[in-house]
């Protein structure tokens, strides 16, 4: 799979995510037909990040994720240092958005911004564990070069 296609995929799976939150909030303020395309919407959002994220783990499963108990016999110095790297990248993307979090969340009591209420709490941390599982595989895909 080309590069391009991988970064489709992965702003897909994340435009996804984006869909699955925001939707419902946005559903349950209707009645009748917008409400049913809404919930509607939130299903096909829901499918299309499962499955780009199945895509993308399958794409990358030869780099040996933790949790992946399949042999691996292609693997080298290479695709291990890939993949350490991938952490690497993944661990300082999570800890600027928590830092960000943070931050904003200590501007927000004082200045009185918008602070995520009980709806908004369970995608908001949905939202962290999918990244935390996502990441590392995410940014393979978006790094790694075309296979010669």
């Amino acid at each position: 799979m080309t590069r391009s296609k991988r970064r489709f995929f992965v702003a897909l799976m994340y435009a996804s995510y984006i869909a699955i939150a925001i939707l419902p909030g946005v559903a349950r303020g209707q009645s009748g037909l917008l409400a049913t395309l809404g919930f509607t919407a939130t299903g096909v959002a829901g499918i299309l990040l499962f499955g780009c994220w199945l895509a993308l783990t399958g794409l990358l499963h030869e780099y040996g994720f933790p949790g992946d108990h399949r042999l691996f016999t292609s693997r080298d110095e290479r695709q291990t240092a890939v993949r350490h790297r991938a952490f690497v990248r993944a661990y300082a993307i999570l800890a600027a958005l928590l830092c960000a979090a943070c931050v904003y969340s200590a501007i927000a009591f004082d200045a009185g911004f918008w602070i995520p209420d009980a709806g908004a709490r369970h995608p908001i941390l949905f939202g962290l564990v999918f990244l935390t599982a996502s990441l590392p595989s995410a940014v393979i895909a978006w790094t790694e070069p075309d296979p010669a």
